[in-house]
């Protein structure tokens, strides 16, 4: 059955955002104009794109009907849902080049057994118990997602919204095999001591100077073999990653970009701030007590403002620096030869 009505644009922002998780519902700061005046009709192509895209999502057993349309100038968004309840959708068609850009099924999460298949849903399961055995992750809301034609990835994925106290967030990618990854927010309350105490102390052996630590998450990527804290300032401009399995400092980077753009960044390292002997010398004792690395006997690559602090013995770890105009080494990440940060 297809249904159609036109609603104002105001509406169906409303209805979009109460729809959606507290972590995840944000309200564009400006949007294109657009009008509720009913403009006619979808054609029968168009509907015939919107069905087959809602269909590789959710089943082609599974009813459904589209209910609102609203014209939003260059798109169309439109609103529908499952006839079981189980879920609401949105679509939205791009009129110049007709076609479908995103589609988005709104689950609720007592609908998990029926909406996805059983290994599946099992590895979702257990991914988000083994994240954290002292505070299981919990989810109030599971979406299915589908936007071909975006840049950044995943794009073709489920997601699971957390529920709690922690913002949380468990993407799988069904485009890389159904990889697991996790992101969750930690009141600091929550975190050990003793890491916050590391990721500080990191900071000051960087850029000589204590930075207090204001936000903290965990991240893990269960395809790259990443698992690591994430401890930032209050402006979010200085980070220090520590594995979430071993407790070693991974990486450091402080705000330490004094270029204006791409040509300036271009003209000030054209020339090497530092050659491989002064800018092994300058870095050795940070690297040793942030990384615990003796870089004695390690080559040095230089390229632009990075400086790559390798040995070719197998197995090794590398290290990379990065230098501002000033010549100030202002971040440090550590590379392991099995890609694997944890």
């Amino acid at each position: 059955m297809r249904k159609f009505r036109w609603i104002s644009a105001f509406a169906a922002l409303i209805f979009v955002v109460a729809a959606l998780p507290a972590q995840a519902a944000t309200v564009p700061a400006t949007m294109e104009k657009t009008t509720d005046k009913q403009v006619g009709s979808l054609t029968p192509t168009v509907v015939n794109r919107l069905e087959k895209a809602v269909q590789e999502l959710i089943g082609t057993k599974t009813a459904f009907q589209f209910d609102d349309v609203t014209d939003m100038g260059k798109t169309w968004i439109v609103e529908g849902g499952l006839e079981d309840g189980t879920a609401t959708f949105q679509t939205e068609y791009n009129k110049e080049k007709n076609r479908v850009d995103s589609t988005t099924v709104r689950y609720k999460i007592s609908s998990l057994a029926k909406a996805m298949d059983a290994p599946l849903k099992t590895k979702v399961l257990n991914s988000a118990k083994a994240f954290d055995s002292k505070r299981p992750m919990q989810f109030e809301a599971f979406w299915r997602v589908k936007s071909p034609y975006q840049s950044n990835k995943p794009s073709n994925y489920w997601v699971f919204w957390g529920a709690g106290e922690k913002a949380s967030s468990l993407y799988v990618d069904v485009d890389r095999g159904n990889s697991i990854t996790i992101n969750a927010d930690y009141p600091l309350k929550q975190v050990d001591p003793v890491l916050l105490n590391r990721a500080a102390n990191s900071f000051k052996r960087v850029i000589g100077q204590r930075i207090t630590v204001q936000h903290a998450s965990r991240y893990k990527d269960e395809a790259k073999g990443l698992s690591y804290w994430s401890f930032e300032d209050a402006n979010e401009a200085s980070e220090v990653k520590i594995g979430a399995v071993t407790g070693k400092v991974l990486a450091v980077s402080t705000f330490g970009v004094d270029w204006n753009d791409d040509a300036d960044f271009k003209k000030s390292f054209t020339s090497p701030k530092y050659t491989a002997s002064e800018a092994l010398k300058l870095v050795k004792p940070k690297v040793q007590l942030l990384f615990n690395i003796n870089l004695s006997d390690y080559n040095v690559e230089i390229q632009g403002n990075a400086y790559t602090f390798s040995k070719k013995q197998k197995g090794t770890p590398s290290i990379v620096g990065k230098v501002n105009k000033k010549g100030i080494f202002y971040a440090f990440s550590l590379h392991s030869a099995d890609g694997k940060l944890q």
